[in-house]
């Protein structure tokens, strides 16, 4: 049943959806400014607490298809809550963590019941909403991710700096408490999604154009978090800045990812996902070699992280609109693996971030990330030539459907 108006409009209980995105997404993005205290307090360099979000990714990257396909017969809302329950719980056990493995562990937990959630959420509020608004749908549970960056890493990070970085886990787990009840009381009971094992789940990386799909929103993720992920260390050691300062810095770029977000939706609804990728990968490649000097001086540097919030984000419903119009009527699953991608992306990060981080050379993390988004734009370029290219080669009565012309994105 879809709940949405007669004129279009979004239901407003798609926003119940972005308060679980908001609790992820701070998890996800908090530990960047708490990777020095956490590595002061447990003892480790900069690239092995670093590592920390290489468990997160990669947990989230192999759970998304794999436990999608094990509960694709559930019913959602159930099964929203459960899985919220165990990031909460998985917080909890972070903010208890007396040795690196322990921290470890704990975040492969949360990376897990992100998967589920972001799967889940996503696909949600792709089917409750029409055609012509689900890029905004898409854009709006998504903006919670992005809000967490505005509001719960800052949050974070100055509760960190008061008290203790556990402390700032165990609001993540408070905010998992919240949206649990939110889901309970006002998210409508919606129709399970097809019931695919987790073979035919994974089967539809098969799908004309998936791979390269796939390699574009990886390669894009990696650009930036090639940078985000020891932004905290970058801003301390380069930039000379203090952990309050930091949070100043960090509340500036959510800000200009949470208008990100919206700019997205709206390029994805008005002019298609091909035409506002290869705006918003351009522009963000181009910023991320603008921030290579401008993290030298701290004004330049606040500036120019705030900007680069503004034009990251705007692809990440493009890629959430492409994938589902590549899908058709397998969308729900290709989510899933779009969802994957982007913390393989994460974990190159990680390592691309941490093996810089080890040479003494993070001041050139983000030409590092320059580079990714370069190869973004190449893999954009190859996918799109092949569909064209697909379209030449069949016979003229045969129909094609390319992602601008899918029912899942028709209006």
């Amino acid at each position: 049943m879809r709940s949405v108006s007669s004129a279009g409009r979004v239901d407003p209980r798609v926003w119940v959806l972005a308060l679980g995105t908001f609790a992820t997404g701070t998890d996800l993005f908090i530990v960047s400014g708490l990777l020095p205290a956490v590595g002061r307090d447990l003892h480790l360099s900069t690239a092995l607490a670093g590592q920390t979000s290489t468990a997160f990714a990669a947990a989230y990257a192999v759970g998304a298809p794999i436990l999608a396909g094990l509960t694709a017969k559930f019913r959602r809302k159930p099964l929203l809550i459960s899985v919220m329950l165990v990031f909460g719980l998985g917080n909890a056990l972070s903010a208890f963590s007396t040795n690196f493995t322990v921290l470890l562990i704990s975040r492969v937990i949360t990376g897990a019941g992100a998967a589920l959630y972001s799967a889940n959420a996503s696909a949600v509020a792709a089917r409750i909403s029409p055609p012509e608004v689900r890029g905004r749908a898409l854009a709006i549970v998504y903006a919670g991710m992005t809000s967490a960056i505005a509001f719960g890493v800052p949050i974070g990070n100055w509760v960190g700096e008061l008290s203790s970085w556990r402390w700032a886990f165990g609001l993540v787990a408070i905010l998992a408490a919240i949206t649990v009840a939110g889901i309970q009381l006002f998210l409508p009971h919606v129709s399970t999604g097809p019931g695919a094992t987790v073979r035919e789940r994974m089967a539809a990386i098969r799908i004309p154009q998936a791979p390269t799909h796939l390699v574009v929103t990886a390669v894009w993720t990696a650009g930036t978090f090639t940078v985000y992920t020891y932004l905290g260390s970058i801003l301390e050691q380069i930039t000379g800045l203090t952990a309050g300062q930091q949070s100043w810095i960090l509340l500036l770029f959510g800000v200009g990812s949470f208008g990100g977000v919206f700019v997205g939706g709206r390029l994805a609804d008005k002019f298609g996902a091909v035409v506002g990728l290869s705006l918003t990968i351009s522009a963000l490649g181009i910023w991320l070699v603008v921030l290579t000097p401008a993290i030298r001086w701290p004004l330049a540097a606040a500036i120019a992280v705030g900007v680069w919030g503004l034009v990251h984000w705007p692809s990440f419903p493009l890629l959430l609109h492409r994938a589902l119009g590549i899908g058709g009527d397998r969308g729900d699953m290709l989510l899933a693996l779009n969802n994957s991608a982007v913390y393989v992306g994460q974990m190159i990060a990680a390592a691309v971030g941490g093996l810089l981080a080890n040479a003494g050379m993070l001041r050139w993390n983000p030409l590092a990330g320059a580079g990714f988004e370069l190869l973004a734009g190449i893999a954009l370029i190859i996918s799109v030539g092949a569909l064209r290219g697909r379209k030449r080669s069949r016979p003229a009565a045969e129909p094609t459907e390319t992602e601008e012309s899918s029912p899942a994105l028709r209006g």
